[in-house]
């Protein structure tokens, strides 16, 4: 063992007179052979065929040997390897580390070990030369592959992906946005922030949203590396709550705004007045020899009406603006709702029984969006029949809509404590109105 240790040292010594052997049973199997043997030549770690530059010597390897960025046989893109044990460059991906060391068992020779994010090795490279300039590398299959230090072309941004791609907001509240830029060693991950519509939604450069008025903008942020890379965030801006002609309204997250009470009332509790279907003002007898638009029981209907068994036909199946009683009342943008409309109100919200007005010990449905959690109230109100109130435990509201197989009734819903449904009813009745608008 002594002669194979001498052999070795004299002729590695040849090679330089500058050079130091560092000795010591380093491999811990209590001999002293080729294992222990670390040769430091022009502050190089060599063997007789490999010269590895360091500053540690082969069993205190550290990561600054391969440190920096290595082009692929003279490529202008290549693979960073930071100091910490992470990945750069262009070749790099996010969670993927590496691992430089002695190759256990032989003398003098590193191996070169790649994780993916999840810690499983990926490959692993055999280290046949490491110079200032070069690396050597080669893989577990055979193949060799050659790299020089250099300095990458410019790491454009690739993408940009924001926290939110849409928002929904009421004015005068605000929202962070966040922007994660890939890849991300970019080398420049600036970005700028702006809006289509700074009325509508104001953006601060560190991405926070401010809504300002109703409305439709969209929020860009983009890279600053001249690479031109965009992401996008659309916000719509809407009030929940409001007034449209001095009358409030709730915003229930569906197609239209709904009144916080019924047309003639003074508080939502309150049941308000009652209009015959097509009329717009309220009356103690509500019959057919009382209606504006006829009598269907002597088949003398004289507008909206789509069978000639009830008269003079024109077809109309919904209130003309000037039959309509929420917008005759209420002017502005208020009309009844269509029959769509309440099913949608139907569909889109969780009706409660509950006690509306205590005073009166009267009860109704609070009706609260599945969108947005917003609620009104519909006050059981009862109906007009002829000259008699009726259904007081129950509510009965038009829509604008005709009844067309039978154009004597409209549509209405119709609701008791243990039932809400959609039905048809005699025009000339008495029901309570409910407005909506856009």
């Amino acid at each position: 063992m002594k002669k194979i240790f001498t052999l070795l040292l004299t002729v590695c010594m040849a090679v330089t007179a500058n050079a130091q052997v560092i000795n010591g049973d380093l491999n811990h199997n209590c001999f002293l052979d080729v294992g222990d043997v670390t040769l430091l030549i022009d502050g190089y770690l060599s063997n007789e065929i490999e010269f590895i530059e360091t500053h540690s010597n082969y069993y205190n390897v550290d990561n600054s040997l391969i440190a920096g960025t290595w082009l692929a046989d003279g490529d202008d893109i290549g693979i960073t390897f930071n100091e910490d044990g992470t990945f750069g460059g262009i070749l790099g991906k996010v969670g993927y580390t590496y691992k430089f060391e002695p190759f256990e068992g032989l003398l003098l020779e590193y191996h070169l070990l790649m994780y993916n994010e999840s810690g499983a090795l990926i490959e692993e490279f055999k280290v046949l030369e490491l110079t200032k300039e070069t690396m050597t590398l080669k893989r577990s299959n055979g193949d060799i592959e050659i790299y020089t230090r250099g300095t990458p072309s410019t790491i454009y941004v690739s993408s940009i992906k924001l926290s939110e791609t849409s928002l929904m907001m009421e004015p005068n509240t605000s929202v962070q946005l966040t922007a994660t830029v890939y890849p991300a060693y970019a080398d420049d991950k600036n970005v700028r922030w702006s809006s289509s519509d700074e009325g509508v939604a104001y953006v601060y450069q560190d991405g926070t949203v401010y809504a300002n008025s109703d409305g439709i903008a969209t929020i860009t942020c983009e890279a600053e590396d001249g690479s031109g890379v965009k992401a996008s965030c659309g916000v719509t801006v809407k009030s929940l709550s409001g007034t449209e002609n001095g009358h409030a309204w709730i915003d229930l997250g569906l197609s239209v705004r709904w009144a916080t009470m019924n047309v003639g009332a003074s508080t939502p509790k309150k049941r308000g007045k009652y209009y015959a279907w097509g009329e717009v003002s309220s009356k103690s007898i509500c019959d057919w020899s009382s209606y504006t638009w006829g009598n269907a029981d002597n088949n003398e209907l004289k507008k909206y009406n789509t069978s000639s068994t009830y008269g003079t036909v024109d077809n109309k199946t919904e209130l003309d603006l000037a039959d309509d009683a929420a917008y005759k009342n209420w002017g502005g943008a208020w009309r009844m709702p269509t029959v769509t409309e309440w099913q949608e109100l139907m569909a889109q919200c969780t009706w409660t029984w509950e006690l509306v007005d205590e005073d009166e010990e009267e009860y109704g449905y609070r009706v609260t969006s599945k969108v947005n959690g917003n609620s009104i109230i519909l006050p059981c109100a009862g109906a007009r029949v002829e000259s008699v109130m009726g259904g007081i435990s129950g509510g009965f509201y038009w829509s604008n809509s005709l009844y067309v197989p039978e154009p004597k009734s409209a549509h209405c819903l119709l609701f008791s404590g243990s039932n809400i449904y959609l039905n048809k009813e005699d025009r000339c009745y008495g029901f309570s109105v409910r407005a909506v608008c856009p």
